[in-house]
């Protein structure tokens, strides 16, 4: 298999740990990694290659943390703008030849259980091979209703369900044949691009357009790639195909959408802790800082994230991280040059 890796995302709800110059899939949080190297190190087992698609202004970075994690054979595709996911599988797709299979993942996920994720991934390539689009789907722990749901049997998808609100996801929770759409698939190259041209010929076309323009430059230009018309591979393709099975895998699974997942991750995975912080009368076990130019004391207060940025301090009450994307809609309109 050929390792498709997303890079695309900024990461809104981490700011302003996340930001434009250094998403939060480049941050070196995890034992000193970022979620961009701890993504090709779980899936270098399973494939000899790797495709970053990534913003041209974070191509270097990209490339250089890649190489630093050991990997030694890297390709890149700059775009000079996101047309999202739907775009930037078809560039890795058409630059490939069609009986390779791809696996695409984000860059930005966190996964443990590495026996299960590992099983996972080998009974996708599996069904990829028999000529299906081939998507993860991650046992529900609880009622979630910032991610997309795929009702299923067996490998077989009923439906596909975004976003749903609070009552329906109790309700497919309470099913039990529904699972979370981790938006981790694979598939071979041709296969994506015979689905693309049946499901969304518009995309298709304006993405072989950039491609050549790849191939024979190593460049897309800015208007061409701002034809292809933005869509996600879920809309696009997979919830209209015919051809799409689903893996279902209870692996450990986050996606650190927030700084609540983001405290979870830190503290339970990765031993982190920062010696310029300090507790008095609260527990750092419940509250956790983020970031080291200066010294932070907490004194009294509870389950509270401190992220602690040269240009910015973020105080957060645990429970309340959806927010920080209304805060990052506020810095847009009023403080641009802090994105």
């Amino acid at each position: 298999m050929q390792h498709i890796i997303l890079c695309g995302g900024s990461g809104t709800r981490l700011w302003p740990l996340s930001n434009r110059q250094t998403p939060k899939q480049l941050l070196p949080l995890f034992d000193g990694q970022s979620l961009l190297q701890l993504t090709w190190l779980r899936n270098r087992f399973a494939c000899d290659s790797v495709v970053a698609i990534v913003n041209e202004q974070q191509a270097d970075v990209v490339a250089e943390q890649l190489a630093g994690s050991g990997a030694l054979s890297v390709s890149l595709i700059a775009e000079p703008v996101g047309r999202n996911t739907a775009a930037a599988i078809a560039l890795a797709a058409f630059t490939t030849s069609p009986d390779t299979i791809l696996l695409i993942t984000p860059a930005d996920h966190l996964i443990g259980t590495p026996d299960l994720y590992s099983h996972t991934i080998l009974t996708a390539e599996k069904l990829a091979a028999a000529g299906h689009l081939v998507t993860i789907g991650l046992q529900p722990t609880y009622a979630e209703t910032g991610y997309g749901y795929i009702q299923y049997a067996d490998h077989d998808v009923v439906r596909f369900t975004e976003k749903p609100d609070a009552v329906t996801a109790a309700a497919m929770l309470e099913s039990g044949d529904y699972l979370w759409n981790s938006g981790i698939f694979c598939g071979k190259a041709g296969v994506l691009l015979e689905q693309l041209s049946l499901h969304a010929p518009v995309i298709y076309a304006a993405a072989a357009v950039a491609a050549a323009a790849w191939l024979e430059t190593g460049e897309i230009p800015l208007a061409v790639m701002e034809a292809i018309p933005s869509d996600s591979i879920d809309y696009a393709v997979l919830e209209k195909s015919d051809i799409v099975k689903v893996v279902p895998s209870a692996m450990e699974w986050s996606d650190v959408g927030g700084y609540e997942a983001l405290a979870h991750a830190l503290a339970n995975h990765y031993r982190y802790s920062n010696h310029q912080a300090v507790f008095i009368g609260s527990d750092p076990v419940n509250s956790i800082v983020i970031g080291k130019d200066k010294l932070v004391a907490l004194v009294g207060v509870e389950n509270v994230v401190v992220v602690n940025t040269p240009d910015v301090l973020l105080i957060l009450q645990k429970g309340n991280g959806q927010d920080v994307k209304q805060l990052h809609q506020w810095v847009k309109e009023n403080r641009p040059e802090l994105l």
